[in-house]
């Protein structure tokens, strides 16, 4: 019997003591790593459309930039006639007219400096390769130089440009009114927010009958968004300017651009100018198209 207990005991004692000596079983060896990420998918290539009138690149523009301007008559007198000098009359229309240049010129100055940086599609579209073509026609009015009567002219304005430089090209005519012709180069600063600047030098030359007027021309030409969507702009541009030659010829022109597609915009707007010192006055509408 004695022997019975001793055999159960040893037994009992060498099964549990058999299941502890189990070890779990080994780790994974320490070199394995973890699976490789999956690859980053490469940025596509764009095109023109989508790099300059699709979804906003995050690279800014530099920040102070060039561009230019032109304008160009249809009709006056032949080309044998020489230049006539014209000496100006001082009158207080032309005097409020000089004033309110110079206030268009003085005020987009101070908004710029305070308005906030542009949308990064608008500041995109700036750097890319622009042609703007404008188709006007109005009525010109001018009661010293042509009496009570109202007469026709048509303008047309092409212009190119690529961040900082562009050139514009104008051609003004009219048969029984002033017609000119004029060349800028526009020296831009970053489009902001709520306007776009840009300083004028440049020449014009204009003709009414036999008399014909030219000079070395400057200004401030701006445009003030009154709302946006994308591109789509609701704007009024101004191009306040003084003719400087054998007397200084004020000429402010004023436009509303009313947004018809992505690319086109209805003009409707008016200019004032003086002709040798006479007060002339404007009315026009057109079409605005840019790619």
């Amino acid at each position: 019997m004695k022997q019975l207990i001793a055999i159960a005991l040893v037994f009992s004692l060498a099964f549990p003591a058999s299941a502890q000596e189990m070890s779990p079983p080994p780790p994974p060896p320490d070199d394995q790593g973890e699976p490789p990420p999956p690859p980053v998918p490469q940025a596509e290539r764009t095109g023109y459309y989508e790099s300059c009138f699709g979804v906003p690149r995050l690279a800014p523009p530099p920040p102070i930039g060039i561009s230019g301007e032109v304008a160009v008559p249809i009709g006056g007198s032949g080309g044998g006639l020489p230049a006539v000098p014209v000496t100006s009359k001082s009158t207080d229309e032309k005097a409020w007219l000089v004033a309110a240049v110079l206030a268009a010129i003085a005020l987009p100055a101070v908004i710029y400096v305070y308005d906030k940086p542009a949308p990064r599609l608008v500041l995109q579209r700036f750097q890319c390769p622009t042609f703007t073509l404008d188709f006007l026609g109005g009525v010109d009015n001018g009661r010293a130089a042509l009496g009570n009567g109202s007469y026709g002219f048509v303008s047309t304005r092409l212009g190119f440009g690529v961040g900082h430089v562009a050139g514009d090209f104008q051609y003004d005519g009219a048969s029984r009114s002033v017609s000119a012709f004029s060349t800028h180069l526009l020296l831009r600063p970053t489009p902001r927010e709520h306007i776009e600047i840009g300083l004028a030098i440049g020449y014009r030359r204009s003709v009414l009958d036999d008399r014909v007027q030219d000079g070395f021309e400057v200004g401030l030409l701006h445009r003030y968004a009154l709302w946006r969507d994308d591109l789509r702009t609701l704007a009024l541009e101004l191009r306040p300017l003084l003719l400087i030659g054998s007397s200084i010829e004020p000429s402010l022109e004023a436009a509303f651009l009313f947004p018809v597609a992505q690319v086109l915009q209805l003009r409707v707007g008016g200019r004032a100018y003086t002709f040798a010192g006479d007060l002339h006055w404007n009315l026009s509408t057109g079409l605005s198209l840019t790619l």
